[in-house]
């Protein structure tokens, strides 16, 4: 497994977990973006969370609200605090918009990947990662790619800033990849398009992204230990080697 956590850490942060984040530090114009496309989508799956941004007023107030009552959602409710869920958001937002970083995280990733490597999986920001490590590296050896709970296919704020940046076509392959499978739990707001086939167009010859379904059950929905277990997903492991 390829570690890369330490890389977005601000500097002079001590310790393992995300710094005390609150709600407060979702300030940037993306990151509330991406806040807001979440919560609206977990509103469509629960309505009992409460009234859709566009009825909220004062723009902090609706975001301290998005973030309390996504925490208390089907896909979240006891699987993460408040500073791991606002620094995960900072954490994708960072990825796509600081080249420095990213170029970081990428080399991490090679760095771990051998001539044996074979098959690559990424879960939720790790999905973003493995897809845009393979078109930059494009390592001739892998030839599957498997995306868990992937916000991959979120419009604007994720897909259209993805490097290389999507064309009229689509977005690009990830590199030599002969199969890309995609598993979404239905109720995973991250996962928020959970088709990803009609994004990216594959290769001639090439299989398009096999879209899979799975539900994980519990009140967990993005949980990668769910994920991991799914059959869903060791079928497209055990198929590739």
């Amino acid at each position: 497994m390829s570690f890369f956590g330490s890389l977005f850490r601000p500097k002079g942060a001590m310790g393992a977990d995300f710094p005390p984040y609150t709600a407060e530090d979702l300030m940037s114009e993306l990151e509330v973006d991406l806040l807001t496309d979440l919560y609206n989508q977990a509103v469509l799956d629960d309505p009992r969370l409460g009234p859709p941004v566009g009825s909220l007023s004062r723009v902090r107030v609706s975001v301290q609200l998005m973030v309390e009552r996504l925490l208390r959602s089907r896909a979240f409710a006891g699987l993460i605090p408040e500073r791991a869920f606002v620094g995960s958001l900072k954490q994708v937002i960072l990825f796509l918009t600081d080249t420095a970083v990213k170029d970081s995280v990428l080399a991490r990733v090679h760095d771990t990947i051998g001539g044996d490597t074979r098959a690559l999986v990424g879960h939720s920001l790790g999905s973003i990662i493995t897809y845009e490590y393979l078109c930059k590296y494009q390592p001739s050896q892998v030839e599957v790619l498997v995306t868990l709970g992937s916000p991959l296919g979120i419009r604007n704020v994720i897909f259209d800033r993805l490097t290389p940046t999507p064309g009229a076509a689509g977005g690009v392959w990830p590199g030599a990849v002969s199969s890309w499978v995609n598993v979404a739990d239905p109720k995973d707001v991250v996962a928020l398009r959970k088709d990803l086939q009609p994004l990216f167009t594959p290769p001639a010859g090439t299989k398009p992204i096999d879209d899979r379904r799975v539900d994980v059950g519990g009140f967990s929905h993005h949980r990668v230990g769910s994920y991991l277990n799914a059959e869903e997903t060791g079928s497209a492991l055990a198929q590739a080697l």
